[in-house]
């Protein structure tokens, strides 16, 4: 099963050919705003240097956020582009799962930035012979104050935090006699071989999405949806 992984959730443009298995080639490249110009090309790159046709592709698993409102955009239009013109299923999947399957840990905590001292997060559970996470605590946007009150039943087992934030998350954790567990800085970027793998796992066990129902997993209103309401109201 050949699969192609497809992350622009973040800053880091996140590419990977999993087949069976086997990670056949990623990239996971700071391109902060380029996203739209470099995606493609770097698609087609991926294929050529490792020797794969697109036409070979099984299927595709695609970072659904949170994250950047214009990189979800790019990376889910071009994972449902590429899924109708291959005729192949295509699985959305939570930047913050990614981030959590990369980490090691039972009890997980993947953050990513919301600003103004907030973080969107998931909180997720690795259960022994379960294929994936259990999510204990779907994702959502909370100040990171409020973050010891939200974990409080999870007080007495060791925590994993990854992603962004991570070194106030775990002052403040820390402060509230929690036992928390912080990795070096190439853990905390979601992976694109990650994102493959998972996207593999779905899709063998049948978890594709309707590809006309695909969207992003957005926790606030864009902006310009926030000025179109105020100009034309919510209706």
């Amino acid at each position: 099963m050949l699969i192609l992984g497809i992350d622009t959730s973040t800053d880091i443009l996140g590419l990977a050919l999993m087949e069976s298995g086997q990670l056949k080639g990623e990239y996971n490249l700071s391109l902060k705003r380029q996203h739209s110009e470099k995606l493609l090309p770097l698609i087609e790159e991926i294929f050529e240097l490792l020797g794969f046709e697109a036409g070979n592709l099984d299927g595709i698993a695609v970072a659904v956020g949170p994250g950047s409102f214009t990189g979800l955009r790019i990376g889910i239009t071009t994972a449902k582009m590429l899924g109708r013109i291959f005729s192949i299923p295509v699985k959305g999947i939570s930047t913050l799962e990614i981030l959590a399957a990369g980490a090691e840990g039972n009890y997980l905590l993947p953050l990513l930035d919301a600003r103004r001292k907030r973080v969107y997060y998931s909180f997720f559970q690795r259960m022994e012979n379960e294929l994936f996470l259990k999510a204990i605590n779907k994702a959502a946007s909370a100040g990171i104050s409020e973050l010891p009150e939200i974990l409080s039943k999870y007080q007495d087992q060791e925590i994993s935090i990854i992603g962004e934030k991570t070194a106030e998350v775990k002052e403040v954790l820390a402060k509230n006699n929690f036992r928390v567990r912080v990795f070096r800085a190439e853990k905390n970027h979601p992976r694109a071989a990650v994102l493959a793998r998972l996207g593999e796992d779905y899709l063998k066990s049948g978890q594709a999405d309707d590809i006309y129902q695909l969207k992003p997993a957005y926790l606030k209103i864009p902006q310009a949806e926030i000025n179109w309401q105020q100009k034309y109201g919510s209706k």
